[in-house]
Parts: structure tokens; C-alpha cells; sequence
């Protein structure tokens, strides 16, 4: 009977099909620091475990944190290294998804040699195009958004990321033959955009129209200076469907300056040391990039992340926004004001490579500028409190990095009569109307350094009038 039994048993067993789980190609990332990479100082380097096809592999970053940045479990407890961490995952979860129709093939080590150098040997070739088959709009822009990355444009990858991510939505499908791109296609795009934008994201969604359109008309003119030759006659993007469709105009930016008396506040506020879910990092953090900025004449955080060591007294950077945009590169002198000079020694980059160091505990500008911005959330609910227990009205709403920049030219220019040439030339922008003149002066920043000082003198003395004080006046 026995055998019998387990002569039936063995049957069943030849008789299963095993299927393998379709979720073992899921790639995995997860910040690590291994506790036997401690080192005597008490330190050690973190590393993001990848896992793909069941193998595990290891990424250095160049995040290094201490014992004190630990928990029990050798867990990251630090919000500002949780942050960097973050960000670093979600570019490598970026990057994979540019490759998730080849990924499945690779092995781990491949992944990480992909991730490592953006490029890999080991990622199956893509093919030229058959000149008898319709261009694919989404594959091109896949394709641009790899050379971005392996630019250094992560930024630009991630508009055009989000703006082909709606078109895919739209179309419901992973290809479009770019000659679909015609007037009532990007008319019925852009009805879906403004019906499908997340109400949880207003903000984003009232310049939606405009900047994902605006993503795919360059990536649209882009494949025809790739694709098309007039000289040889070969035209594989014939259709011109921006020559009639307008992009939507992007509402006006909204004003985001703040009373030159909360700007003091802001500067002047004490550090928060307290440990409580590590809020005091982000808090001071804000705080010190806030007033970077706002004495640095309205620098942008992409800016402080990747500006150069100063020179003396002075500090020569070239915008990041707008340098591969113009011919003088948006190069911009600013005298470092005794405001800051703390600051700058307090961020200072020990290696001298950059200014400031932020780019050792962040790893993109995007990072830095979501853990300013997280930290200021905190600054405006400590501030508004202070305003209740003075028996006046909240003042800060919504308060942004950006903040500093606008608050810098509005008081400049309506408080301290500075001309608003002089304003533009502080910000860094171009006067359409002197372009041409530009071209011929030699630059002299005095006039930006003057500015600056005055509106610095005016914001240390500014007391807070109260919103209905004001109206009164």
C-alpha cells in the first residue's frame, strides 16, 4: 500500500508544470551601510544594494555617515542622508525605465555597469532606423533622455519623462508614429491634459499644458533636424504641426516675494537643535540656504550645488538655467556680503572643487532644492506661530525657496529705488531692449554690488507692520 501510494505521489509530482514568478526580473534599490564596512573612526560609506534576476550587487556612493546617523539596526536615521539616498534611487529607478524593454536580458552586473556609466557595452544595441518604416516618436525621446543623463541634464530628462509619460497615457500605447503628431492630435492632447492633471498638485497642473507641449515640440523639432535632410531631399518628419498649433501661454508666475521684515525674521531665526524625526536638519538647512540666496542677489539652489569655490571676496558663477542659452554663458560676479561669510565657511566644499558641499550629502540639485523647500515648510509654521503669540495674523503662505529671489528684486525695486535695469542685470537676465548693447560693454558689477548692499541695509532694519496696518497707509 505504501508503495503504492508514493508510486501515485511521484506521478503528480512529474505531472506539475513550476512556473517561474513573473515578478523575479523586478529590480530592487535599498540604501545600505554594512556593518562590518564600519570603520575604527566610526564611519563608513553608503551603498545602494541592487537586486535583479534574484542577485544582489552593490553601488558606492560617495555619502559617508557616522555611527550617530544610525539607528540600532545600522538603519539611516538621518533625514538629510535619507533624502540624498532617495533621490539617488529615484534616478536609478529613472534610468531603468529608459531600458525596461531590454532589461529583462541583463544581468545584474550589467545593470550596475548601465547605472554606473550611463551607457553600457553590455545593453543590446538599438538598430538605425529602416528607412521604410514611420519614425517612433517615443523611442526617439527615450533615446534623447539617455544622452541628457549622460550630459548631466537630469532635469531636462525628467520634463521630457513626465511629458511622454502623459502622451503614453493619452495615446494608450509604448510607440507613435511621430507622422500621428498632426494639429488635432496635440488640440486633443492638450483637452486631456487639462481634464487629467491631479487636482492634488495644483500648482503643476495649471502650467501642465504648457510645459509638457512645450517638451514635445522640442523633442518634435529635434527629430527633424535628426531625421530630415533638405539638401539630399530625404524628409522622414514631413508634418509641421506647431506652424498652426499654439501652445497654450503659461499663466503668469505667481508673485512670491515676502515682507522685507519676514525676510529678517527668516535670516535671524535661531538654529532648531532639537532631534525630533530629524526636523532640526531640514530646518536649518532652509534657513542657511535661504539666506545664501537671498545675499547672493536671489541664487538658485541648482546654483549653490554646483557653483565654483570663490575667488576672494567674490564669488563668479554661471547660471545653470539659462548658461547654455546665451553667448556670455550667464556668468554672474557677486560680491560675498559679511552676512554670509559664516555661512560660506560653514558649507564650505573641503575637496575646493565647489563652493559648497552640498553636492557630498545630496545627489542632484533636485535633491537639494526638495530638502530646502521641505525645511521651509517648517520655518513658515514656526514663524506664523510667532506672528499668533504676537497677537497678529499668519503672513507666510506657501513659502518656496524661490522666495528669496522675488523678495530680493521687489524690494530692490520698491523699497531701495533701484533702477530696474540695474534689478535685471541682478538677476541675471537679459534686457531684450539692450541685447544688442550688451554685446559692446565690457561688464562691470559694481553697480549689482551697490544694489545688493542697500537692500541688505534696508532688510536689517525692516519691522514687521502688520497686513492691516498697511491697508491703512
Amino acid at each position: 500500500m505504501r508503495l503504492f501510494l508514493l508510486k501515485c505521489f511521484t506521478n503528480v509530482l512529474q505531472n506539475i508544470t513550476f512556473v517561474r514568478p513573473i515578478c523575479q526580473n523586478m529590480i530592487t534599490f535599498h540604501p545600505v551601510v554594512l556593518k562590518h564596512h564600519i570603520k575604527p573612526d566610526k564611519t563608513a560609506r553608503i551603498k545602494i544594494r541592487v537586486t535583479h534576476n534574484r542577485v544582489s550587487k552593490y553601488i558606492d556612493t560617495r555619502l559617508v555617515v557616522t555611527t550617530s546617523d544610525l539607528n540600532k539596526s545600522f538603519e539611516i536615521k538621518n533625514t538629510a542622508f535619507i533624502d540624498a539616498t532617495n533621490d539617488i534611487v529615484r534616478q536609478y529607478r529613472h534610468k531603468c525605465k529608459l531600458i525596461e524593454d531590454r532589461i529583462d536580458f541583463m544581468s545584474t552586473q550589467d545593470v550596475l555597469d548601465y547605472l554606473n556609466e550611463g551607457v553600457t557595452k553590455q545593453v543590446p544595441a538599438v538598430s538605425a532606423p529602416d528607412p521604410e518604416k514611420e519614425l517612433d516618436f517615443i523611442a526617439f525621446a527615450r533615446s534623447r533622455n539617455e544622452k541628457l543623463i549622460a550630459d548631466g541634464k537630469e532635469g531636462t530628462a525628467q520634463n521630457n519623462s513626465t511629458a511622454i509619460n502623459t502622451l503614453i497615457r493619452f495615446t494608450g500605447r509604448q510607440d507613435l508614429p511621430v507622422n500621428m503628431i498632426n494639429v488635432k492630435f496635440l488640440t486633443e492632447f492638450e483637452e486631456f491634459i487639462r481634464q487629467n492633471c491631479s487636482t492634488k498638485f495644483k500648482k503643476a497642473a495649471s502650467r501642465a499644458p504648457s510645459l509638457y507641449l512645450g517638451r514635445v515640440r522640442t523633442l518634435h523639432n529635434e527629430m527633424k533636424l535628426q531625421y530630415n535632410d533638405e539638401d539630399t531631399g530625404v524628409i522622414r518628419v514631413p508634418l509641421n504641426p506647431f506652424n498652426k498649433f499654439k501652445i497654450p501661454v503659461e499663466k503668469a508666475t505667481r508673485k512670491r516675494a515676502i515682507d522685507a521684515a519676514l525676510v529678517n525674521r527668516i535670516m535671524n531665526l535661531p538654529d532648531d537643535n532639537s532631534i525630533n524625526s530629524g526636523g532640526g536638519n531640514r530646518f536649518n538647512l532652509a534657513k542657511d540656504c535661504f539666506t545664501l540666496s537671498f545675499c547672493l542677489v536671489g541664487m538658485n539652489s541648482s546654483d549653490l550645488y554646483n557653483c565654483p569655490p570663490p575667488k576672494g571676496n567674490y564669488e563668479t558663477y554661471k547660471r545653470m538655467k539659462t548658461k547654455d542659452r546665451r553667448s556670455d554663458q550667464a556668468e554672474i560676479t557677486i560680491r560675498i556680503e559679511p552676512e554670509i561669510k559664516a555661512l560660506m565657511q560653514k558649507y564650505k566644499d573641503p575637496t575646493g572643487k565647489r563652493a559648497f558641499n552640498f553636492y557630498h550629502t545630496y545627489a542632484s540639485e533636485q535633491g537639494l532644492n526638495q530638502a530646502i523647500n521641505k525645511g521651509l515648510k517648517q520655518i513658515e509654521k514656526h514663524i506664523n506661530m510667532q506672528l499668533q503669540d504676537e497677537g497678529e495674523a499668519p503672513a507666510l503662505n506657501d513659502l518656496e525657496y524661490y522666495a528669496a529671489r522675488h523678495s530680493w528684486a521687489t524690494i530692490a525695486l520698491n523699497k531701495v529705488n533701484i533702477d530696474k535695469y540695474t534689478v535685471h542685470e541682478a538677476l541675471n537676465h537679459v534686457d531684450e531692449s539692450m541685447r544688442v548693447t550688451d554685446i559692446y560693454l565690457e561688464r562691470d558689477w559694481t553697480r549689482v554690488h551697490d544694489a545688493n548692499r542697500k537692500v541688505l541695509d534696508y532688510v536689517k532694519e525692516a519691522k514687521y507692520v502688520p497686513a492691516k496696518k498697511r491697508k491703512r497707509k
